[in-house]
């Protein structure tokens, strides 16, 4: 999956349910994923945040209920699929 295609799943994933994520790997281009993504929330309206926790790169919308919840439902919630580029 290119990356556009990866920022645009990220996007709809967090403004669907508040947050999304995506495990990256050494062929992941992470400054331009996340780069990607924020043009793509910005032409879709949504205010988003990004933050790469170890090798996972979390897309967290700026209104989430997330950002109330504890430090281990946080973590619960970003968990990412083992695999490399699978949204989750």
């Amino acid at each position: 999956m290119g990356v556009d295609a990866v920022a645009a799943a990220l996007v709809e994933r967090a403004r669907a349910v508040g947050q999304a994520v995506v495990r990256t790997d050494a062929a992941t281009p992470v400054a331009e994923l996340r780069t990607a993504v924020r043009r793509t929330a910005r032409a879709r309206g949504a205010s988003v945040r990004t933050g790469m926790v170890d090798d996972v790169l979390a897309v967290v919308r700026a209104d989430a209920p997330l950002w109330d919840a504890s430090t281990a439902e946080m973590r619960r919630v970003l968990t990412a699929p083992d695999e490399p580029g699978v949204v989750g």
